[in-house]
């Protein structure tokens, strides 16, 4: 062997234990470590790291992300030609997180807040326009309706003021005999409160089908105001908004109040 081999062999070796050495240390450091910062090390270093961290930033710390597997081609509609495809097949682990969107700050705080800014900016550019809204909207006249759910009979209730519950002068019975007064104040955490005052009058029947239906409903509702308000002015519904402002419906829920 001559000199310059023996001293590139020399320089190879040295390398090679300098990295198994430097191995050796990494191992020894991870067998340290608790399992979930291991864990948090090997994804660290895998090659899908980047693309894995850009989805938790665009979910923005949803606690309950979903997670999406499958593919979508975008064709021209006259050519057929493919304008642009993608596939889970490439993210990490071959899905696709996103957000919740819960609304609810007991369930997913992150997605609920998103909403309550979202509901805000909605409402703002609804009072003095951007966000496609043009800004003639701060000088129309505007309203605030609240719609309540229908009633189903009466419950027992809690008063704003610690009144009792359904006073009533003349104590009158139901059908079944059934007091409909209530003369308690009740309190957080008593069982009577949102129970019927008479359960054998209670629309339950009406009560159910209307939580199961309340989604249609509402969306046949929304529907029928954009309509109304179109015909109203005179004009098709997409240049609604441009003619007469904005609708919105902030604060939406289909649960009648209990109290």
């Amino acid at each position: 062997m001559s000199d310059a081999s023996r001293v590139h062999f020399t320089r190879s070796l040295s390398t090679a234990c300098a990295d198994r050495s430097a191995e050796l240390v990494r191992e020894r450091r991870l067998r340290l470590l608790s399992e979930a910062d291991r864990d948090t090390v090997r994804l660290a270093q895998d090659p899908g790291f980047t693309r894995w961290l850009e989805q938790i930033t665009a979910i923005g710390g949803c606690a309950h992300p979903v997670y999406l597997s499958g593919s979508t081609i975008t064709r021209d509609a006259h050519t057929g030609e493919v304008l642009s495809a993608y596939s889970t097949a490439d993210e990490p682990g071959e899905q696709l997180a996103v957000r919740c969107r819960n609304r609810r700050a007991t369930v997913c705080a992150p997605c609920s807040r998103l909403h309550a800014g979202d509901t805000f900016h909605l409402v703002r550019s609804g009072l003095t326009g951007g966000k496609t809204v043009p800004e003639a909207v701060r000088d129309r006249p505007r309203l605030f309706v609240t719609l309540t759910a229908p009633g189903f009979g009466p419950v027992h209730r809690i008063a704003d003021d610690d009144s009792p519950c359904r006073p009533r002068r003349d104590r009158p019975r139901c059908a079944h005999g059934t007091p409909l007064g209530c003369s308690l104040t009740h309190s957080e955490g008593d069982p009577l409160t949102g129970q019927p005052v008479c359960p054998a009058c209670y629309d339950y029947p009406g009560h159910v089908l209307w939580h199961a239906h309340a989604g249609r409903l509402w969306d046949r509702f929304t529907t029928a105001v954009r309509r109304h308000l179109a015909s109203a002015a005179g004009i098709p519904r997409p240049r609604l908004v441009l003619q007469c402002g904005f609708v919105s419906y902030p604060g939406v829920s289909s649960m009648p109040r209990r109290r």
